[in-house]
């Protein structure tokens, strides 16, 4: 055996016996998730998707949501959603409005420029998850 070859073992070796850790976490991932109640309202024909897509992000941003339709339920803030279609000379657009129990707004969100309504609601529902996170200090 060549004097390399044994240099790389006794080198190398002692590394290998000490498994690295089975999940390398950022700070941002350790933080534990916020918990957000949510009243939806508005256009009735997005908010299924609204709803669909913010629960399949919210874990990337250390969000988990419970949605409800009734005003009357428990909850943190409120979201009036709207997107409207294109047509012929226009593209497809819409709004959110996020409001608090006292309903000041917090933040809203506009998106324009979308082939389709599905598509300006996929838009806002991925930038209103990121501001969530960004309101409540669990991401920059």
């Amino acid at each position: 055996m060549s004097k390399c070859v044994v240099a790389w073992v006794l080198v190398v070796l002692p590394f290998l016996q000490h498994p690295l850790p089975a999940e390398v976490t950022s700070p941002e991932e350790r933080k534990e998730t916020k918990h957000v109640r949510v009243f939806v309202e508005g256009d009735t024909s997005v908010i299924p998707k609204f709803i669909k897509l913010a629960q399949e992000k919210a874990p990337e941003r250390n969000l988990s949501f419970e949605f409800t339709r009734d005003k009357d339920a428990e909850w943190d803030i409120r979201v009036v959603l709207s997107a409207e279609g294109s047509g012929v000379w226009s593209y497809a657009h819409g709004n959110i409005v996020v409001m608090d129990k006292k309903s000041n707004v917090l933040f809203t969100v506009t998106r324009s420029g979308r082939l389709t309504g599905k598509g300006a609601t996929s838009a806002l529902t991925k930038e209103f998850v990121k501001m969530l996170s960004r309101y409540y200090g669990l991401s920059k």
